[in-house]
């Protein structure tokens, strides 16, 4: 789909920025719209977890050591619903800042966005990711 819709506009292309940063604009505004459109965004549960991945938030903090791969999977379907939880640019900072491993500068590039936008959005993000964490935490001790 973006590849068409880079086809579809490349006689706008003026060259003034590299072809790159023209592509993953598209990209993103792409990805961006398709969650949009995704207008359903379930509260994360403790009810949700399963017993393994409840397990691993309280385990997580405190173990040192490596996940064994049942609890590696539990931790990433974890991850998985709290970025389900952010509003799609949140989503979209935290994806490329930790998980893709862009620098500040980068991410402002591929945006946009200000530096201090970038930084307020990941920080705001993160306290979501953390306040929801705590909520699952919560329930868990009830």
């Amino acid at each position: 789909m973006i590849f068409i819709k880079m086809f579809q506009g490349l006689p706008q292309f003026s060259g003034k920025v590299p072809l790159e940063h023209w592509v993953s604009r598209i990209a993103i505004n792409t990805c961006i719209n398709q969650i949009q459109s995704e207008r359903v965004r379930p509260e994360i549960r403790q009810a949700d977890l399963s017993e393994e991945e409840a397990a691993v938030v309280e385990n997580l903090a405190t173990s040192s050591e490596e996940l064994t791969p049942d609890k590696q999977f539990a931790s990433r379907q974890l991850v998985e619903h709290l970025l389900s939880a952010l509003k799609p640019v949140e989503r979209l900072v935290i994806d490329l800042l930790y998980l893709q491993g862009r620098t500040v500068a980068e991410i402002r590039k591929i945006t946009g966005w200000s530096v201090a936008l970038v930084k307020v959005r990941a920080f705001r993000a993160r306290q979501k990711m953390k306040q929801q964490l705590e909520r699952i935490s919560m329930e868990e001790k009830r």
